[in-house]
């Protein structure tokens, strides 16, 4: 017979104070404590205050052994919060005694000083102090182990629940018992087969609020646990079950009572992702247990009160527990652990951060280069219109006339005081649920929407509610490991009924549906919610978009930032106080008014990657025309080098160091052997001054002849030789010792394409300039000095010969001929490292800037042996910076990644397929009067009529507005009539295609 088919023992006070001074020589106060099936008595005495306890009649005598080693065990393992067992005078652990001709085993342990944790109300403070005691328990009690606590049949080892099952028709209430019914179902069906591989301990498993002892000075420490009737062998994973069951009882917020106890308990003792996994169901089972328990023993011994006690409350908190999501519980623990929420979450976000620049984009063209602005719905602009209010109509309108933009973002994460409904208050927790976890897209109805991956539908629903969803979309995803996840859209029009079945294979990019208008959408200004999940959880047609603040950390998880799926800047979710409109004002105060700023409406950059600029509203913006940042914006191995030797050393050349050496090497392997002598500068201004000055001290002359329209850096010794400055507005007379030669022009100067000597016949104006010196000075040029192609001069690649002559009659009087490649080396032109290459000549000093740091200050100067020689005068050539460690590393990565990725090829092959469609566009316009270069150096020329003359303002006006367009031209020439299109040289086939649709429709626009 159990204990539980006798009854509870019926012993007086009397009887108890003879025993207590017979076997201990204790005399004291006693006063009744509350048992469901023993009788405790608590003992008051000047030595100490014990618990008299009398085990029921049917108590098995090796359970109660095993509970008094279990005492013992855990006083050796350092557990302080379990009584204490108190020897008989005989040194006895337990006696026996009768009573009424039944023999009771009796004992007496040391009293926990404290209240019991039933006597006070219950902080959240508490019920994570309660996780943590337990654990450090369940920690303790670890590695106990007896036979007798093996209790396979006992009717409170939660392993053996389904046992209660036979108890269900005492549970009164038809709807209780039939969800017993269901839960019991669920649990044998889904559950139990779950528990086969557990881990096993033995474990109290009666954790409740009259067994729990709190610290009489502190009401949120739990110090005691007491009653170990119901301990067994069983998973070890009951013990927090028990636990949870009676502690959420009467708890307000239970997701944070939740997530207190188990993030503490596992702190203490981890629990595996298994164990947890069947958390909630075990909790659920043990207070049905509960409720079918009480109901059928009430009838058995109606006099016991105590019987009642918990059903109640567990009533209560089983109907609370059927309005959550099981399986965001499981996240919840699974989170509150230290485990990924959901399974496998981690792995799916680490998928999509590597494969975000993949997706697709959502809008056509490419969301990215669309204009956007924040719409905050967190109350810190209180002039927005709730965005279920037709006054948002007006609103929005005139926002986007005013940002000039099609699209407003409703941010993730953002805490938002919108949600006033009763849909977003919870029977769950006092909290309401404000934080969003999607992605609002606002714009207007019909907008064509599709797939950022490929993936097949999961669910194509009308969630028909006020303020719901409307026609909802929810696609099907798998990571490279076939790790399922879903994509969420909401407020569609009811289009994708048309267009959709469950089960559809979806192709990335492929139109899925279109943005629905008020009347189909749930009743919201038209938007697109958009809204990654890891898991569905319990839900198959719709999904939470809107979670409670506390439980943020864990929806993070579940529901992911869909920027990864949507491959935006970040700034497109930040509010930028610091305006274009505001900088320009404190630009006006602080920088030299001589500055520029490109375009109409100013541009405040705020980050780059690859060929794109981003603003400080997150939108991309196609690099065309800087062609400093050679190998893309942000380079990761070049952001790396800088890093990494950043943190080691910077200082200069009066050091030896292997980096300023190694890169020189670099640098001249790419060049004929006798170009060998490398100096270091921080810019092309700077590499060219000192150019000039290595010429000039090797000739003893400093008359420079340089081609006419030519910039050479902005220093004054090389605006001095720079005619595109010194001959333009705020120019100077032109300098005596420099001298321009003609401009060697095939397209607008006096001999043009067709002409096979244009070459040489330009090359005589530089004769002639030769020999004007030489009238002047006795001596030929100290130089000539020329771009390899010409930049500010329109993007002109000099006739064939022209160079070649020059170099010859330049050197026949004892001139030094520089090649500037400060924006056209380093594989630029394609067919070649250097430009120079294409003319088929060697200079004897070549310029590098811009590209050689990718936007780092580096440039540099080769020469040969004999002009570094003649350069050595005795006066020291020192730059503080030039040559640093720092400047090296980058100028190594840049060539890392020049040769590693194949670039100089790359800008050949893809060069020569741009001129192919600008010439296409030159045939349909008479606008376009020439396209010319090499590789990614081009220039495309925009005329008014046949005598060529410049249509300097429609070319103004077009680079405008491709910036408007999100593509980034300028203008360049002595008339300012030339597109100019040197981009970073990781330019692909695919920007290529969207620059020139793009350039091909607006040219049209201005034809």
């Amino acid at each position: 017979m159990s204990a539980f088919e006798f009854a509870p023992p019926q012993f007086t006070e009397k009887d108890v104070t003879e025993m207590l001074k017979a076997k201990y020589g204790i005399s004291g106060t006693l006063r009744a404590l509350e048992s469901e099936r023993d009788q405790n008595f608590a003992v008051s005495t000047d030595q100490g205050n014990y618990v008299f306890k009398i085990a029921n009649a049917g108590e098995d005598l090796d359970f109660l052994d095993l509970q008094n080693d279990s005492l013992t065990f855990l006083k050796n393992a350092g557990f302080e919060g379990c009584p204490e067992l108190v020897l008989t005078n005989e040194n006895e652990q337990m006696f026996v005694a009768q009573k009424d001709g039944q023999d009771y085993h009796i004992r007496l342990l040391t009293f926990l000083d404290g209240d019991l944790y039933s006597q006070k109300p219950v902080s959240l403070d508490r019920l994570a102090d309660l996780g943590r005691f337990m654990g450090k328990f369940s920690k303790a009690f670890s590695g106990f182990y007896r036979p007798a606590a093996h209790r396979p049949d006992f009717i409170w080892n939660l392993d053996n629940a389904l046992a209660a099952e036979e108890y269900f028709p005492s549970i009164a209430n038809p709807a209780h018992r039939e969800r017993a019914e269901q839960l019991f179902a669920h649990y044998r069906a889904e559950t139990a087969p779950k528990l086969q591989h557990l881990r096993m301990a033995v474990i109290h498993q009666d954790a409740n609020d009259n067994n729990l002892v709190i610290d009489p000075t502190d009401e949120s420490k739990v110090t005691g646990l007491i009653d170990f009737g119901d301990m067994c062998h069983g998973r070890q994973i009951n013990e927090l079950a028990v636990t949870m069951a009676y502690a959420l009882m009467d708890q307000v917020d239970l997701f944070a009572a939740s997530k207190a106890l188990v993030s503490n308990y596992c702190a203490e003792f981890p629990l595996f992702a298994e164990e947890l996994d069947v958390l909630f169901d075990l909790i659920r089972m043990r207070l049905t247990v509960s409720v079918a328990m009480s109901s059928h023993q009430i009838k058995a011994h109606p006099e016991n009160e105590y019987l009642l006690v918990s059903q109640k409350p567990a009533l209560e908190l089983l109907d609370r527990l059927d309005d959550i999501d099981p399986r965001f519980m499981t996240a919840l623990f699974r989170h509150s652990a230290g485990l990924d929420a959901v399974d496998h979450a981690s792995h799916i976000i680490a998928f999509l951060e590597q494969n975000q620049s993949n997706s697709a984009s959502l809008f056509k063209p490419d969301f990215k280069y669309e204009a956007r602005f924040i719409i905050p719905a967190d109350g810190s602009d209180t002039t927005i219109p709730p965005f279920s209010d037709k006054a948002f109509n007006t609103w929005f309108d005139d926002k986007c006339a005013k940002e000039e933009a099609r699209f407003g973002i409703g941010r993730y994460g953002e805490d938002r005081t919108v949600y006033q409904t009763d849909a977003f208050a919870s029977k769950l927790s006092k909290e309401r649920r404000t934080i969003h976890m999607g992605v609002d897209v606002f714009v207007h109805a019909d907008e064509p929407l599709h797939a950022p991956m490929a993936g097949e539908v999961f669910a194509v629903h009308d969630n028909a509610f006020e303020l719901d969803y409307g026609p909802t979309l929810i696609l099907k995803h798998e990571t490279d490991k076939g790790v399922p996840f879903y994509s969420l859209y909401g407020h569609l029009s009811r289009s994708i009924f048309d267009l959709h079945h469950v089960g559809d294979k979806i192709e990335k990019g492929q139109l899925i549906g279109h943005i629905g208008d008020w009347d189909v959408n749930g009743g919201w200004y038209p938007h697109l919610h958009f809204q990654i999940m890891t898991s569905m959880l319990s839900q198959s047609t719709n999904f939470n978009g809107v979670a409670h603040k506390s439980m943020w950390d864990v929806w993070q998880q579940i529901c992911p930032n869909p920027n990864l799926l949507m491959n935006q800047a970040p700034q497109t979710f930040e509010i930028d106080e610091q305006t274009p409109d505001k900088l320009m004002q404190r630009r006006a105060d602080l920088l030299g008014p001589s500055l520029s700023v490109s375009y109409k409406k100013k541009l405040k950059m705020v980050s780059g990657k690859g060929v794109h600029l981003y603003d400080h509203t997150g939108r991309a913006f196609l690099d065309c025309v800087n062609n400093i940042t050679h190998i893309g914006h942000c380079h990761p191995h070049l952001v790396e080098a800088i890093s990494r030797q950043a943190a080691i050393l910077n200082t200069n050349t009066r050091y030896l160091s292997e980096l300023v050496l190694d890169f020189a090497e670099r640098i001249t392997s790419k060049m004929p052997d006798h170009l060998s002598v490398a100096y270091f500068v921080n810019s092309g201004t700077e590499a060219n001054e000192l150019a000039l000055r290595i010429a000039r001290q090797a000739t003893g002359q400093k008359d420079t002849i340089v081609l006419d329209w030519a910039y050479h850096g902005n220093s004054q010794g090389a605006v001095d030789v720079s005619p595109y400055k010194f001959k333009r507005k705020g120019g100077f007379p032109q300098p005596d010792f420099t001298h321009i030669a003609e401009f060697p022009d095939p397209f607008r100067g006096p001999y043009r394409y067709g002409d096979n000597d244009a070459g040489a016949k330009y090359a005589e104006d530089v004769k002639r300039r030769i020999a004007e010196i030489k009238a002047k000075t006795g001596n030929g040029a100290a130089a000539f000095i020329a771009e390899s192609i010409s930049g500010v001069g329109g993007q002109v690649a000099y006739p064939e010969g022209y160079f070649k002559t020059v170099y010859e009659a330049v050197r026949a009087e004892g001139g030094v001929c520089i090649a500037d490649e400060v924006q056209c080396g380093f594989g630029r032109v394609g067919e070649h490292f250097w430009a120079y290459e294409l003319q088929d000549v060697v200079p004897d000093i070549v310029v590098m800037g811009k590209p050689i740091g990718n936007g780092h200050p580096l440039a540099a100067v080769v020469t040969t042996k004999e002009l570094a020689n003649k350069f050595n005068t005795g006066m020291e050539y020192f730059n503080s910076f030039g040559g640093n460690p720092v400047s090296m590393a980058v100028g190594m990565a840049v060539m890392d990644v020049i040769e590693n990725e194949g670039l100089q090829a790359h800008a050949k092959e893809l060069g020569n397929y741009i001129l192919g469609r600008w010439h296409e566009i030159k045939d349909k316009y008479d606008l376009v009067g020439d396209v010319r270069g090499h590789g990614l150096f081009l220039g495309m020329e925009l005329i008014e009529d046949e005598q060529l003359t410049p249509a300097t303002e429609k070319a103004g006006a077009i680079v405008n507005a491709l910036r408007d367009r999100s593509i980034l031209f300028s203008t360049d020439g002595p008339l300012d009539n030339v597109l100019k299109f040197k981009p970073p040289m990781v330019f692909s086939r695919e920007n290529a295609d969207f620059m020139c649709d793009q350039l091909d429709e607006v040219i049209g626009a201005f034809s």
